[in-house]
């Protein structure tokens, strides 16, 4: 039970939870489009600014795990919404 939190936890965990969450019939069409794009952007191998740039390119590496967060942001908050109708 307790490899099963600590697997949650972990940024590769975060995205499975997120690609299974897409599958799900209550969320939201909208929601579903914007946390696939989040999803394509941190596993893809494509940068949309390359790191050879000074500062600016390491720029978006930070954007990751904020983009990340706010995945899980939107997909909890429609858990909630529909939790609370």
């Amino acid at each position: 039970m307790k490899i099963k939190k600590k697997e949650k936890s972990t940024p590769v965990g975060k995205v499975k939870s997120l690609i299974t969450s897409l599958f799900d019939k209550e969320v939201k069409g909208r929601r579903k489009w914007i946390v696939l794009g989040i999803i394509l952007y941190i596993v893809s191998p494509i940068d949309l600014v390359p790191d050879f740039i000074p500062a600016i390119g390491y720029l978006d590496d930070i954007m990751v795990p904020i983009l990340l967060i706010i995945a899980e942001k939107l997909i909890t908050n429609d858990e909630k919404t529909k939790h609370a109708s």
